[in-house]
């Protein structure tokens, strides 16, 4: 499986997860919406607005934010932080 393929898998895993979640928060969810949707461009578009580093600590925020409450989610994100700092995004 190359890396662009398992990368959609894992986002398609990650917003499939964020939709099941009882965040009891819907700013956590909308900002974790809005990650996602700039992670997303951000690989059909790699020169894009959204640059790497702010992705990055954005995802980082998140996976500490969420591993105690929602491990399954923290360990998604963090795949996902691994796949897209492989691919150089």
């Amino acid at each position: 499986m190359t890396n662009a393929r398992h990368l959609d898998d894992v986002l398609s895993s990650l917003r499939s997860e964020i939709q099941a979640l009882d965040i009891g928060d819907e700013e956590a969810r909308r900002r974790l919406d809005s990650l996602i949707l700039d992670i997303g461009a951000s690989i059909e578009r790699p020169n894009g607005a959204v640059s790497a580093e702010t992705l990055a600590e954005r995802l980082k925020s998140s996976i500490l934010s969420f591993e105690g409450s929602h491990p399954r989610l923290a360990v998604l994100m963090n795949d996902l932080l691994e796949k897209l700092s492989a691919m150089g995004v």
